[in-house]
């Protein structure tokens, strides 16, 4: 590794030994509009803030210049940039455009039409990056790779093959099929409908694997899908930034609260847990010293899934078990700020930005053992961590953390200091620039290594 870095330094070194330095143009394809978004509607992004932050620290490297597309409600590409950004945005047209059409594949269960990967490619040739970089295989915008021309990388988010296989874990299809309104069943907009859309999104997600030559990671769970879903694809290490204002902020207790407060923040899939901290919550009520509350925020008011979710946990209505709904960044800290716990019940997860943003925050972590959650909290050091589905060991091991004040924050202290080392953002600027110029400069280093 340490001769593919020279190589890289000492090819980047003759490249701006000139009277005009080069910038690396970078085009990453990601399904928001990241700092953007304020310009197109003035709402904020769920879900992508991380890449918000991620962008920012772009932006201040002067030898890089970046592009993002991704698809909105527009007609035609609309190209811009904006006063707060050096960016330039690329707004892609949602396809199909035809409202029927699209009522039509909604309730068919249809993705969206591989024709627009045409404007994929049209971005492509419009920009001339020397690099292009998609995050995640949930979309179909990585089905452009065979037609580029220049070298590509795909940050590993999720992965939808594996948490299809998780996704009726908690709620079976017919719990779920028969709390749903009978209008969203005509128009298509059903959880089970999803789950079929899903099937199709795996088989393309396959395609995606099969076609992708280099991934960037940051847990042992995805390296290993990686190694098996695409065994010739190069594998490189990154970890991600989260937003800002975890890092600022920092949690502290209160021994005189009068009630525990949990929270957790995920959003609707009904594989993120949600009727097992229900579970747990009716299990801790009869065990506490003192009341308990429990926040869910990232999940829609009286949406489907927490009404199936009451349903199955048998917890009816409490107002002790709030749904919170979205929330922007500075409301989660002020939730937080007074809570006690943090709690993460997903049946499948990578590496939740939620865990990675309570981890910097210093609030004690409770957490399922999935996916690649065991390689971002070190269990009975940093939080602790449970089988998944299982109420009775996640209300054991919130009990342990509320019991035993002074551990819980021993391990959100240790917690706290490995995530601002991991989610340091000029660490993973510096790894992503290594990476990227691993990338565009491997053909001269291939061919140097040989000549030498």
């Amino acid at each position: 590794m340490e001769s593919i870095v020279k190589s890289v330094n000492d090819i980047n070194t003759n490249r701006t030994n000139g009277t005009t330095k080069s910038k690396m143009k970078i085009l990453w394809f990601t399904t928001s509009p990241s700092l953007s978004r304020g310009r197109l509607d003035g709402e904020f992004n769920v879900g992508t803030s991380w890449i918000e932050a991620m962008e920012e620290l772009i932006n201040q490297q002067e030898d890089i210049e970046l592009a993002i597309a991704f698809t909105w409600r527009t007609n035609t590409i609309d190209s811009f940039t904006i006063d707060e950004s050096r960016t330039r945005y690329f707004a892609m047209p949602r396809r199909p455009q035809n409202k029927w059409i699209n009522l039509a594949r909604q309730f068919l269960c249809l993705p969206e039409p591989e024709s627009a990967v045409d404007d994929c490619l049209t971005v492509v040739q419009q920009f001339k990056p020397d690099i292009v970089h998609f995050f995640g295989t949930e979309t179909l915008f990585p089905l452009v790779i065979p037609k580029l021309d220049m070298p590509h990388i795909i940050w590993f988010q999720g992965n939808l093959t594996v948490y299809q296989k998780k996704w009726h874990a908690g709620i079976s299809v017919w719990q779920s099929f028969r709390t749903e309104k009978i209008k969203d069943v005509l128009l298509g907009r059903t959880d089970l409908h999803f789950y079929l859309l899903y099937n199709k999104f795996v088989a393309r997600e396959t395609r995606i694997f099969n076609q992708a030559k280099n991934f960037i990671g940051r847990t042992a769970w995805d390296r290993r899908l990686v190694s098996t879903m695409a065994p010739n694809a190069q594998y490189f290490h990154c970890d991600e930034i989260m937003r800002p204002i975890f890092y600022r902020h920092v949690w502290k207790p209160n021994p005189i609260q009068d009630k525990y407060i949990l929270v957790s923040t995920f959003r609707d899939n009904l594989y993120k847990g949600l009727e097992t901290a229900m579970q747990a919550f009716k299990i801790l009520t009869d065990l506490t010293d003192r009341p308990i509350e429990w926040r869910i925020i990232g999940v829609p008011e009286h949406s489907h899934y927490e009404k199936v979710c009451r349903k199955v946990s048998g917890l009816g209505s409490t107002p002790d078990f709030k749904i919170m709904g979205l929330k922007s960044a500075s409301e989660i800290i002020n939730i937080f700020s007074d809570a006690t716990l943090f709690v993460h019940p997903s049946h499948i997860d990578n590496s939740p930005n939620s865990v990675c943003e309570a981890m910097l925050y210093g609030i004690p972590v409770v957490a399922t053992n999935v996916g690649g959650i065991p390689s971002i909290v070190k269990d009975n050091t940093e939080g602790l961590l449970v089988q998944n589905g299982d109420e009775y060991a996640l209300a054991g091991a919130i009990l342990q953390m509320l019991k035993n004040p002074n551990v819980a924050m021993e391990m959100a202290v240790k917690a706290r200091k490995r995530a601002m080392l991991r989610n340091d953002g000029e660490t993973i600027i510096a790894d992503l620039r290594k990476i990227y110029q691993q990338l565009i400069f491997q053909p001269a280093i291939i061919k140097n290594q040989l000549i030498g």
